[in-house]
């Protein structure tokens, strides 16, 4: 019998819009790669989100610009403009199509919130996606029970985080209406943002 790779990695991939990335999603990031014992994750900012509309005068490249500037200096951390450079809409199952031909041979984690998580059977081709990788579900503010019908359908590991009440879309607002965002995320990507002059209008 053929034995199992003792080499094999553990990647987490970490979706979203990052509209702006925030303290919350950094922290989560790194709770869950100690946790899950996770040799890396690669945060994958979506080009045209399909589920949401998004918000502010970032463009998908300056999105993704933010992220860099917000794992710089953490080597387990890495970003993918896998989705940005798609032609194609933002749609999960061809990321993670992607993601398995990039990495044969080791063991996928999709990172998502609870939130999304009682959507799943809402996005395209649901049933092949939960088949195509093992999930993390976080904890969200204001978090509601997870749909059970969706629990029995897939692999999930449901990761009790700590709450942290900041969202991109509260730093979207206090920016429009000149409030201070300090300590709501790195210094850098305020800096990136104020200079840019996103979230103004």
């Amino acid at each position: 019998m053929e034995m199992e790779r003792q080499d094999k990695k553990r990647i987490g991939i970490y979706g979203g819009t990052f509209n702006p990335i925030h303290y919350g999603h950094l922290i989560n990031a790194e709770f869950v790669r100690e946790a899950h014992g996770l040799d890396k994750i690669i945060f994958i900012p979506s080009k045209d989100p399909v589920h949401k509309k998004s918000e502010g005068s970032a463009t998908a490249i300056d999105r993704l610009e933010m992220v860099k500037l917000a794992i710089k200096g953490n080597s387990f951390f890495e970003v993918s403009d896998i989705e940005i450079r798609r032609a194609e809409p933002s749609f999960t199952i061809l990321t993670l199509k992607q993601l398995k031909a990039l990495y044969p041979d080791e063991d996928l984690f999709f990172i998502i919130g609870s939130d999304s998580f009682n959507e799943l059977d809402t996005w395209r081709d649901s049933e092949e996606l939960l088949s195509l990788g093992r999930f993390i579900v976080l904890n969200r503010p204001g978090n509601t029970k997870l749909r059970e019908d969706i629990l029995q359908r897939g692999t999930f590991h449901i990761y009790h985080n700590p709450l942290i009440e900041i969202s991109s879309s509260d730093i979207r607002s206090k920016l429009k209406f000149g409030k201070s965002a300090r300590y709501l995320l790195p210094d850098a990507v305020l800096e990136y943002i104020l200079q840019k002059e996103f979230y103004k209008n």
